[in-house]
């Protein structure tokens, strides 16, 4: 990695060891105020702890004066702040921070000592700042911390081209009612007004990423009303608002607007997001047979039936779209091959079928899991049997350091397809669930290691439990794998229309 914003790795260990060395009690150590900056009033006090070039603070303490519930995940040394409605979770030892459905970095670890989680207060202040409904600063020279108190709650504007016009999302630390949302044109200008929103006086809510749109200011035009200012480079044709609970959708058509080069690059844009190639990879093969049935049926053979008719299904449904199977026989292949099929293929979708098994007998039903660091023991377990796999493999030195939590971590956070892999999970764990009145447990993380490395929505469905009688009586019903097939094939056409429709 080099150095990162300029710390290097030297000094991220330097830092560590420095820190080891101190105890809170030390002369490292010392309180700075939290100040109102408004009234000038002390509202509390931190801890700081002073570590090579850097103050570092217990974030479970900042957390309580600056009135932010937090969790404490002791078994996957994690804790969880909530700023807004937005969950944010440090990792110990780890320079990366989720923030919701992504994920961010800052310079230096995350430290841990007696059971505390410490960051660095600057950095620390810079990554939430974004997330809270109020302001806050760190000034090292006057050891004190401001807070600006703010009762905003319109708190995030994200606009952005499509290819006929613009999309704007507005984010609310509330819920409104859509009747009290209006919108109006005049002289180039769309504006957004609010009955009962409140915004401040400063720009840094507003990420504006069109070129149709050319500014936005926001204005308080009275107690009860804000308003949200669009210059828009040219008339508009449509207009469409939909609120969903604490965020307002906008989206205006402006294709007429749109000059001939423009139109051709937004629509080179729109059609690299099209979902034109799905990959369906039946797990195990060959060699390796996956779980085995009390009755001897392999997960292997199960799972490529289900692919098999699977594919049938979106060919059937989508003729404009390819499907591809990682494998198209009993053969085995390595994980990290199934990935680089799909990558080398153009894949936008990639699937991957298994079937589960647990000594616990009686459980039954489906689950479907997205990348990510496992959240539960059973997803754990899950994922530690479904890597084992390896083990058939001439060499397991790709895989080497993958089970480590800042390794996945840092490959999610090279991984912009998070969010819509937990979409796509989402679909078809409620679809299979309707359609072959399977129990769900639900859409969880866990380190894959078939999904790492795919450049595309990717998901791992665990079919049924091959240890349970009555799953495994289903998975040799050829009615009920086709079934099974349509089921996800739902969720897949559904997550397309909704994916090529925002985009």
């Amino acid at each position: 990695m080099g150095k990162l914003r300029g710390v290097s790795k030297i000094g991220c260990f330097l830092h560590l060891f420095c820190f080891m060395l101190l105890g809170t009690s030390s002369l490292c150590a010392k309180d700075i105020q939290v100040v109102n900056k408004a009234t000038g009033s002390v509202i509390g006090k931190v801890q700081i702890v002073h570590a090579g070039r850097y103050d570092y603070v217990s974030i479970a303490e900042l957390a309580d004066v600056l009135s932010l519930s937090y969790r404490i995940h002791e078994k996957a040394k994690q804790i969880s702040l909530t700023a807004g409605n937005t969950v944010i979770t440090f990792s110990a030892i780890n320079p990366f921070i989720q923030i919701g459905d992504q994920l961010s970095q800052i310079p230096l670890n995350i430290l841990y000592r007696n059971g505390r989680y410490y960051a660095p207060l600057e950095f620390l202040v810079e990554k939430i700042r974004p997330w809270l409904t109020f302001n806050v600063s760190y000034d090292p020279g006057l050891s004190q911390l401001f807070v600006v108190q703010s009762t905003a709650n319109i708190v995030r504007a994200d606009i952005r081209d499509l290819a006929n016009g613009s999309i704007i999302r507005i984010t609310l630390t509330e819920s409104l009612n859509k009747s009290n949302i209006f919108t109006s044109e005049s002289n180039g200008w769309f504006y957004i007004d609010f009955y009962g929103g409140r915004i401040e006086p400063v720009h840094d809510f507003i990420h504006n990423h069109s070129k149709i749109i050319k500014s936005v200011r926001p204005i308080q035009l009275s107690d009860e009303t804000a308003r949200l200012s669009f210059q828009i480079r040219r008339s508009i044709m449509d207009k469409n608002v939909q609120v969903n609970a604490n965020q307002v959708v906008i989206t205006l058509r402006t294709r007429d607007s749109l000059s001939p080069d423009l139109l051709e690059e937004l629509e080179k844009e729109r059609e690299k997001w099209k979902i034109d190639v799905i990959i369906i990879d039946p797990g195990h093969g060959g060699k390796d047979p996956g779980a085995v049935g009390r009755s001897g049926l392999y997960e292997k053979d199960v799972v490529f039936s289900v692919a098999k008719y699977l594919k049938r299904e979106l060919e059937s449904r989508l003729p404009s779209v390819k499907v591809l199977m990682t494998r198209n026989g009993d053969k085995f292949i390595p994980l990290k091959k199934r990935t680089a099929f799909a990558n080398q293929n153009g894949g936008k979708l990639f699937l991957s079928i298994h079937a589960d098994a647990n000594p616990a007998r009686w459980l039954k039903g489906h689950t479907v899991y997205f990348l990510g660091p496992a959240k539960t023991d059973k997803a754990r377990k899950v994922a530690q049997f479904e890597n084992s796999v390896i083990k058939f493999e001439d060499s397991q030195e790709h895989y080497e350091g993958m089970s480590d939590l800042s390794f996945i971590l840092g490959a999610n956070a090279q991984n912009a397809y998070n969010k819509e892999s937990q979409d796509l999970a989402s679909l078809i764990d409620r679809e299979i669930t309707d359609v072959c009145d399977s129990r769900g447990h639900g859409v969880r993380q866990a380190q894959f290691f078939v999904l790492y490395g795919a450049s595309m929505p990717n998901i791992l469905v665990e079919t049924a439990f091959l240890s349970n009688r009555n799953d495994e009586r289903n998975l040799k019903n050829d009615r009920y794998l086709s079934n099974l097939a349509k089921a996800i094939a739902n969720g897949i056409v559904k997550f397309k229309q909704r994916h090529e429709a925002a985009e």
